[in-house]
């Protein structure tokens, strides 16, 4: 069995993450992560009205809840190196990691808000150079930015939608494929319950289907049948699993 990459603990092949670089992570520990750079966060982000609040409240009142200057440091540097865990992390999740819009921002801060295929100045996606399920991962230097025309006319390549179908080991899936197919050729948005592994509760998404693909199954052999388009809730572009949807519907217009 693979240790976590964090605690250096044994993990689950089943339950826990299995990272691009091909380290493992426990689910426990991301969590535990995120919820520690919250909590410095907040306890930063509380001094600043604490010490205005100092101006004018007694003394016994107002320093209840202020920290020294050396205890502020120390909890930056404790953040900084919290935010830098979690950023290597992302940079290899399996996925759209959380900071996402952070990268987005972060490249527009860097190149401008530029489409990369037509160089104009616009409203952008963000998209993988190369896609994580074909070897890429979440570093800024696989991520551009893409405006929504071209992004249309790169995913309506009939080259790329042509003759893509279910393998045999996929036909539970014929029915929603054709149902999906069917709203790609037509425009049309679908809309589906979605609840991921680590989900406690199923989620209404609404989605612009772009296109079909198999996803390589890194736990076990074989292929997962995915749709790729814009989520309305996550106002990006988002993988989605078809075995982990519910109650699919095509939107009529």
């Amino acid at each position: 069995m693979p240790y976590c990459t964090v605690c250096k603990i044994q993990t689950d092949y089943e339950y826990d993450i299995a990272l691009t670089n091909g380290d493992y992570l426990h689910y426990s520990c991301i969590i535990m992560l995120q919820m520690r750079k919250r909590e410095i966060e907040t306890v930063l982000q509380r001094q600043k009205p604490q010490l205005i609040l100092s101006l004018f409240a007694p003394t016994e009142v107002a320093q209840q809840d202020i920290i020294s200057e050396a205890e502020i440091k120390d909890l930056r540097a404790k953040l900084a190196k919290v935010r830098s865990l979690l950023t290597a992390l992302y940079d290899h999740l399996p996925s759209w990691p959380p900071d996402w819009e952070e990268r987005k921002q972060e490249i527009i801060r860097q190149n401008g808000s530029v489409c990369s295929h037509c160089d104009e100045e616009t409203d952008v996606y963000l998209l993988h150079d190369i896609p994580i399920f074909e070897g890429g991962t979440n570093e800024l230097n696989n991520l551009t930015l893409i405006c929504a025309e071209c992004y249309r006319g790169m995913y309506r390549d009939p080259n790329i939608f042509g003759n893509f179908t279910p393998n045999a080991s996929q036909s539970e899936f014929a029915e929603p494929f054709s149902e999906i197919q069917s709203a790609i050729d037509n425009n049309q948005k679908i809309q589906f319950d979605y609840k991921k592994p680590s989900d406690k509760r199923w989620m209404t998404r609404v989605v612009v289907p772009e296109r079909l693909l198999n996803i390589p199954n890194s736990r076990e052999s074989g292929e997962t049948l995915c749709v790729e388009g814009f989520c309305e809730l996550r106002q990006d572009t988002r993988v989605f699993a078809l075995e982990r949807m519910q109650d699919l519907a095509v939107i009529e217009d």
